[in-house]
């Protein structure tokens, strides 16, 4: 049911403290003394020699991200790779596209996948504590059904509320992942790794740091096991959290097995699970997501791969208190997918079928062009039906390639989204099954559903100027409701009336003296705040990458940025004003200090990481839900063959 917004309490500030200096310097010495200790043990893996680079475009990709077998090290099997369904808009601020493959996943220090994006221009990661509590994504303003998380064309469907619960979707064996940032819904796709040399390979992550942190993450593929090909994973993160009080920790696993024909077609069985544990009373102590699925992948004809799959997502939750009684339940999901890339020219359909109420089934068309020297263009339609009500929603972008230095782009989009506000609930599946007079059990379907209408425009221009380029759009997003994320901290809350924002936003890069260092950063700035959505956001950093030696068997990363927004309102009620009206909470502003290094040895990456660096103390996005004051998490990451 909706009603009326509430009004925002006044703006909060944060206090200002004095960072740890002696906690940062003791991480850095603890880095350069790693580095010492693993530099013999990476130079006896392989010879000095052994990493080659390999242009992007070029037939052998490196999905893996170390580099492709010497030639003295030629394999002796032959492996495959099911094919993929490729062409989409190209990556750039002009498209809203950012991708990351495996090297980018490795170095960006990230365990999580809030994590991963979180540099993202105008991206806000709604974090309710620490590891083991929930976590969730907004971009202009969005709330349920603002975010759609594909996993190998699997839909990974919200089953804990309206947006899906990023702390139950683990980078266990991912090699790729590309963000399409929009102003109806964020659409984030994950690829598993694909082989690039027929060797088992391994590789190993450990860390260790402050709070009682503790990070693990292991692969191991085989091209050649089985008869076919298989992988597996392993992930964990656990901490004792501010205090020593709040301990937390998310364990997950992932196993693929794959029968070849060629790289012409085969088939996939895929099963991922990720639960997370918490002591904070606020959450419940134990939540578990599994994701199956069974499919086949053909290539059709040249540039044309159809992909069709069957697979159920399940949540379950182990918490005995009587407000989890009916929480959890099982969705099937079948889904039929065809894609077509040629000379430029890309198409893609998707049709999935949902069982239940995820919704019911939806369609997904998309196509474009991307011309060299010309520019390009892009339409998306999405259509699905919600418990009986279908919605439908559009997008269009443009762009140019540069002339004389200077590119234009634009989109445009409208339509409409639907969103679960409840997660999945036993009491339903009940109800599906029961006798229709059995009427002693009902559930509103107002209070399980949402749908809200959105549309955006964003149009802009980059100029390149002698390595610097700066690019400047205008933004205008209008809703006529705003859907609560229907994750735990905002659960139950009211449908507020949404309302039209207009503003601005800039991102620029520039080259530096120093060979290998840039800076980077980007301003979003609204005309008035609404929920989830600041008057400001803001990115910057110092951007260091640059390798060594003329093997390139030596590399350095370094960042040193901020991330940060005005006060923000969410979608919890607090006390009523004077006069009686509820008003909706404010949390304080938000300024993120962080730093990482990473040091590439042949395989061996000694890595550092710290949040939070200028220690304050009022750090949260949920009222009363208080980020760790300061976190630095060091160790390696170890690739092997055989």
């Amino acid at each position: 049911m909706r009603s009326s917004p509430g009004r925002a309490v006044g703006p909060l500030r944060a206090p200002r403290s004095r960072p740890r200096i002696g906690a940062f310097l003791r991480s850095a010495g603890l880095l350069v003394a790693a580095t010492g200790g693993f530099a013999g043990a990476a130079l006896a893996q392989d010879p000095p020699d052994s990493l080659q680079v390999v242009p992007p475009d070029t037939a052998l990709v490196d999905t893996l991200g170390i580099g492709t077998p010497p030639d003295s090290l030629e394999a002796d099997t032959v492996f495959y790779n099911l094919p993929r369904l490729q062409g989409e808009a190209p990556d750039g601020w002009e498209t809203g596209v950012w991708s990351w493959d495996h090297t980018g996943i490795m170095a960006s220090a990230a365990n999580t996948l809030g994590e991963l994006v979180a540099e993202v221009p105008g991206l806000i990661v709604l974090v309710a504590g620490d590891y083991g509590t929930p976590s969730a994504l907004s971009a202009f303003g969005s709330g349920g059904g603002g975010v759609r998380i594909f996993r190998d064309g699997f839909e990974v469907p919200p089953l804990g509320g309206g947006v899906a619960d990023l702390s139950r979707i683990g980078l266990g064996g991912i090699g790729y992942v590309r963000l399409e940032r929009s102003m109806g819904a964020l659409r984030i796709e994950m690829s598993s790794i694909d082989f690039g040399d027929a060797r088992p390979y391994s590789l190993v992550e450990a860390g260790t740091g402050e709070l009682d942190t503790n990070i693990f993450r292991g692969m191991y593929a085989d091209p050649t096991a089985l008869g076919g090909s298989l992988a597996l994973a392993l992930e964990r993160v656990d901490t004792q959290g501010p205090g020593g009080r709040e301990s937390g920790n998310r364990t997950g696993s992932w196993v693929r097995y794959q029968l070849h024909r060629g790289d012409d077609a085969g088939i996939v069985v895929d099963f991922r699970r990720m639960g997370t544990q918490t002591e904070l009373t606020q959450y419940a102590s134990g939540v578990t997501r599994t994701d199956w699925s069974v499919g086949g992948k053909v290539r059709l004809a040249e540039g044309v791969v159809g992909h069709i799959y069957t697979g159920k997502s399940t949540h379950d939750v182990t918490d005995i208190r009587d407000a989890y009684a009916t929480e959890g339940g099982s969705r099937t999901q079948h889904g039929l997918r065809v894609g077509l890339s040629r000379a430029g020219l890309w198409a893609r359909g998707e049709y999935r079928l949902f069982g239940g109420d995820l919704p019911a089934n939806r369609l997904d068309l998309a196509g474009g062009v991307d011309h060299d020297g010309v520019g390009g263009f892009a339409a998306d339609l999405e259509r699905g039906s919600w418990s009986g009500v279908s919605t439908s929603s559009q997008r269009v972008r443009a762009w140019t390639h540069p002339f004389l230095g200077i590119s234009l782009f634009g989109s445009w989009e409208s339509g409409t989204h639907g969103a679960r506000t409840m997660p999945l609930l036993d009491i339903m599946d009940t109800l599906a099954v029961s006798d229709p007079a059995d009427t002693t059990m009902t559930v509103e379907p107002g209070a399980l559903f949402g749908i809200t209408d959105r549309s955006g425009t964003r149009l802009g221009a980059r100029l390149n100027w002698h390595g610097a380029t700066v690019s400047g759009a205008l933004l205008k997003v209008e809703a006529d409701s705003l859907i609560p994320l229907g994750i735990e901290p905002d659960r139950g809350s009211a449908f507020l009336f949404g309302g039209e924002r207009t503003g601005w936003e800039v991102w620029g890069t520039l080259p530096t003296p120093m060979n290998g260092l840039r800076l980077e950063g980007s301003l979003q700035q609204w005309d008035e705040p609404s929920t989830y959505l600041p008057e400001q956001i803001y990115r910057g950093a110092f951007v260091f990458h640059r390798s060594y030696k003329e093997s390139g068997n030596l590399e350095l990363w370094w960042t040193l940025g901020v991330r940060g927004h005005d006060p923000m309102t969410v979608h919890i009620f607090g006390d009523d004003d004077l006069e009686g009206e509820p008003t909706l909470e404010t949390v304080p502003f938000y300024q993120n200090w962080y730093g990482r290094i990473q040091v590439r040895i042949v395989t061996v990456r000694i890595f550092v990481a710290w949040e939070n660096i200028a220690v304050r103390r009022n750090l949260q996005m949920f009222p009363g839900r208080v980020l760790p004051a300061l976190r630095s998490v060091y160790g390696l990451r170890w690739t092997l063959w055989n």
